[in-house]
């Protein structure tokens, strides 16, 4: 591989170079060195995506593990490990933020600091005879994401992070060997290095990359399209993206004015042992359901659902206006569409809760694309806006209560296969099961909505001194009762 400078490669640990052969040794110490050095290195202003994923991060910590993310590979040519390397080592050079550190400074401030050189241990797995692949990705991918990354760069280095998993950079690999080839691979960022689709142009990156290799080897794919987060944000510092933010910011503001301080503004009681609750139902009724009504009402699945939550959190809480926060993944533009990074930002959708469903579907469709048209804007501003409207009032303002739907557009809800959006009553209701429990968590509420497995999973996780646990189930099965019927008209 070339692209101008030094060709990558990877340097076996305990092994050699040249045959990509592995050492006698202990399984736990077999890894590929990638080495990378000469390249870009600089300290800036972190972006607006990555200073609003690390409010989360810091406030985890050190269980912020929680947000990595890991994504197995399997090959369809296996490779010899050090020609993996050799890939993995060009995924450094051609993504920034896989080498990307960060800093707070005494004011808070968040820097980034990209590393021109350092130190990628892949580890090296051998698959048990008898086990398939897929299950040897799937245990190594739920190692791999409960391990933290040192994300805060040493304020005075004296060599490249040398960590064993390359824990110096927020990056790690494991390599799965079949006959002494590299035939499956699981990629773990930490969130802030990218969001769901940054890790997944990661994924497809390195496929391009092995492809490259085998067809043609020398050469390298052309670098994906996208702005590195030090482009990113110099973009933010400039007039458009100023423009914008204070434009996303007034709507926030606007917003503010009229919802209640709190959905809860008292504890319901006591609470569990395990303050925090998280419910799933399965639910492949409400996944076509919602489909179905959103042809019906022309609006799409995502306000269908969003709809219905407001409709029953509203019945719960007596509210006549519903604020929930939304998830806005931010690649609207062509720079952004492709780009690793962390991107991802909260938008404000406030739910009326008088009117029949259809009008109320619609009203969310319509402030669901309000706020994804306003959803890019820089964290500071909009906490000074929060602050602002908490001052006015004279009492804080809850904002604890979310909303994610991020099923894909088309995936298989009925026995593995397509189903037409008209046919939800062909679907089985949904089958409720406890999912976890947590000591500690930053929300009260956050309804989730996603394809696991092939199938249509909502959530449901509750702060129990406000949201009894005993509620769950029914607000789920609630939810989805109020789709079906939508769909029906």
């Amino acid at each position: 591989m070339d692209d101008g400078a030094r060709p990558a490669h990877g340097r076996l640990a305990n092994g050699r170079p040249e045959d990509g052969r592995l050492a006698n040794g202990r399984p736990e110490d077999e890894a590929v060195e990638v080495r990378f050095e000469g390249l870009p290195h600089g300290t800036g202003p972190a972006t607006w995506g990555q200073r609003t994923i690390w409010a989360p991060i810091s406030w985890y910590a050190p269980d912020d593990h929680y947000f990595n993310i890991a994504l197995p590979v399997e090959l369809r040519h296996p490779v010899e490990p050090a020609a993996f390397g050799a890939a993995v080592r060009a995924l450094l050079e051609r993504h920034e933020s896989l080498r990307t550190l960060y800093r707070t400074g005494p004011d808070g401030a968040l820097d980034q600091l990209l590393q021109g050189a350092g130190l990628l241990r892949v580890r090296l797995v051998r698959a048990p005879d008898g086990e398939p692949l897929p299950a040897v990705l799937e245990r190594l991918a739920a190692q791999d994401r409960a391990v933290r990354f040192q994300l805060l760069a040493d304020p005075a280095p004296a060599a490249p992070a040398d960590g064993p998993d390359g824990d110096g950079l927020p990056v790690r690999v494991s390599a799965v060997l079949v006959d002494g080839l590299v035939a499956g691979a699981v990629l773990t960022v930490a969130h802030i290095a990218a969001d769901g689709t940054g890790a997944q142009v990661v994924r497809d990156d390195l496929r391009r990359l092995l492809a490259q290799q085998r067809r043609r080897p020398g050469t390298l794919p052309p670098p994906v399209p996208g702005r590195q987060p030090r482009e990113q944000a110099a973009y933010e510092a400039g007039p458009q993206a100023t423009a914008r933010s204070a434009a996303a910011v007034a709507l926030w503001s606007r917003q503010l004015a009229g919802i209640p301080a709190s959905l809860w503004p008292a504890e319901a009681g006591p609470g569990e042992p395990e303050r925090w609750w998280e419910g799933g139902l399965v639910c492949p009724r409400l996944d076509l359901a919602s489909r179905a009504a959103a042809v019906r009402t022309g609006t799409s699945a995502s306000a269908v659902v969003l709809a219905a939550v407001g409709l029953e959190l509203g019945a719960r809480t007596g509210a006549a206006a519903v604020p929930l926060k939304v998830i806005l993944g931010n690649r609207v533009s062509e720079p952004q569409r492709t780009a690793v990074g962390a991107f991802a930002q909260n938008g404000l959708v406030v739910l009326g809760t008088a009117g029949g469903f259809d009008d109320l579907a619609r009203q969310a469709w319509r402030a669901q694309l309000q706020t994804s048209r306003h959803g890019h804007y820089d964290p500071g501003a909009l906490a000074a806006a929060v602050l602002a409207e908490e001052k006015r009032r004279g009492t804080g303002i809850d904002l604890n209560a979310l909303f994610n739907d991020h099923r894909e557009p088309e995936r298989p809800s009925v026995g593995g296969q397509l189903a037409e959006p008209g046919a939800p009553e062909e679907a089985p209701a949904g089958r409720f099961g406890w999912r976890s429990r947590w000591a500690r968590q930053d929300s009260k509420f956050f309804f989730g909505l996603a394809h696991r497995d092939g199938e249509a999973v909502a959530t449901l996780l509750v702060d129990t001194r406000y949201f009894p646990a005993d509620g769950v189930e029914p607000f789920l099965r609630a939810v989805e009762d109020r789709v079906t019927a939508a769909a029906a008209g």
